[in-house]
């Protein structure tokens, strides 16, 4: 305009090129402010005695970084929390956060405190909720992959993360939904999916990384035996999400064999054998598919599939397993005369020593004499000999029977499990939080 260009003449007369032009862009900078004030005060008057009274809720008011504001809880519910699906046992860690404008403005009171809440009430909500979907499903194989899909999620949340790069990722609520690894999780987490539905109604307050965490707990506490694995004590809150995480599908494992167990759980994660082979324990609960993985069946009977137990280190040492669709990418094992039953070589490995058959397609059975394949039964799945650092993975996968595989005998499985799964969903972070009594 002209008088911007007036104002810069004047600026310009009589000073050094480089000067000028610092002074032009200081000249500028004042002008855009001067408009931005003018612009704030203009509607702070138009809202002035007009504006309306915020609503109040029992856990407050939510406002987001546009403006909007809703309650914490849906529908303006304010009953009190329900702890009939899971019992309370005491507070327990906690951490939210992936929005760091948002605000909490508490009932009854003008002042602003930062939305930074997750209570132990909230944690046992979550439980119920969880628990209520899941009944809802009637179909068993679709409920065991609701529920093996909740645990999967979280976990390849946090399986991302590496401590040797600069870009660490590890749970942060962010996956890569186009990745092949991750096939099939777009059936949990979508925006039609059941807990994507809940998250958005009523824990949007949570931060997704918290959430899908909290969200597995629950699974893992209704379905261990007599809910007796609850991880409330483990949980801990505050983690930030991305929006972005590119590459994190690439540091998944593949199923290719124990050189992937390695590199995610014991170099990139930083987590023994142990830590390793409890995690994976975690494969007793849902089933693969071929629409999506390309792997068919489930890791333990279907009746046991969704049952959090020590079943799939029973099934690792007593099943026949052989190979399947040798010589493929889809290459995995199967018992028995059927079809529905699948471990990976990342499984099998922990216990037998299948690296050389895999690499020259040479099928084996890990038990010779009621092998159904002709041609696998000629050689049995080796163990691992003395000095093979893959030892401690079988020596974990047998003590996590138990005692014995008739045993009933879960607690070495869950200590194990419960111990590793609150080394990875915390990695990383230093900062989380336990869950409060309230807000």
């Amino acid at each position: 305009s002209r008088n911007r260009q007036d104002g810069e003449a004047r600026v310009l007369k009589g000073q050094s090129v480089s000067h000028r032009d610092d002074e032009i862009r200081r000249l500028r900078k004042r002008k855009k402010k001067k408009k931005k004030v003018a612009k704030s005060s203009k509607k702070k008057a138009s809202d002035g005695p007009n504006r309306q009274p915020r609503p109040h809720h029992k856990y407050g008011v939510v406002e987001r970084p546009n403006g909007t504001k809703r309650p914490l809880r849906p529908n303006g519910d304010t009953t009190e929390t329900s702890n009939e699906a899971r019992p309370n046992n005491g507070n327990r860690p906690n951490q939210d956060n992936d929005r760091p404008n948002s605000i909490l403005l508490l009932e009854d009171k003008d002042e602003v405190e930062d939305l930074s809440c997750f209570t132990s009430g909230m944690y046992d909500e979550l439980d119920a909720d969880i628990a209520k979907i899941s009944r809802g499903i009637s179909n068993q194989k679709a409920k065991s992959h609701f529920l093996g899909g909740i645990v999967r999620l979280a976990a390849h949340d946090f399986m991302d993360f590496d401590r040797r790069s600069n870009i660490k990722l590890g749970p942060d609520g962010c996956i890569d939904d186009k990745h092949p690894s991750n096939a099939g999780l777009e059936t949990i987490w979508c925006p039609s999916c059941e807990i994507t539905k809940l998250h958005e109604e009523k824990y949007s307050h949570i931060s997704r990384a918290d959430y899908w965490i909290a969200a597995s707990n629950a699974v893992i506490r209704q379905t261990s035996v007599n809910n007796s694995l609850d991880l409330k004590r483990e949980f801990r809150w505050g983690r930030k999400d991305k929006e972005v995480c590119r590459g994190s599908g690439q540091r998944l494992p593949e199923s290719t064999g124990c050189d992937q167990v390695e590199d995610v759980f014991l170099d990139r994660m930083g987590l023994g054998w142990k830590d390793a082979v409890a995690l994976l324990g975690a494969h007793t609960l849902g089933r693969g598919d071929n629409t999506f993985s390309g792997h068919h069946g489930s890791w333990v009977s279907e009746r046991q599939s969704q049952t959090f137990d020590k079943q799939y280190y029973e099934d690792l040492f007593i099943e026949t397993w052989r190979p399947r669709n040798m010589g493929t990418k889809t290459q995995d094992w199967t018992t028995g005369a059927g079809s529905d039953r699948v471990m990976l070589n990342t499984d099998i490995c922990l216990v037998f020593d299948i690296d050389s058959h895999i690499e020259h397609d040479t099928p084996c059975c890990t038990r010779t004499g009621i092998c159904p394949d002709r041609e696998a039964s000629r050689r049995k799945c080796p163990m691992y000999k003395g000095g093979d650092s893959r030892r401690q993975a079988a020596s974990a996968a047998r003590e996590m029977l138990g005692g014995s595989v008739q045993s009933n005998n879960n607690t070495p499985f869950y200590d194990a499990f419960a111990r590793a799964w609150g080394k990875a969903t915390t990695i990383g972070r230093d900062d989380l939080k336990p869950l409060r009594d309230r807000c």
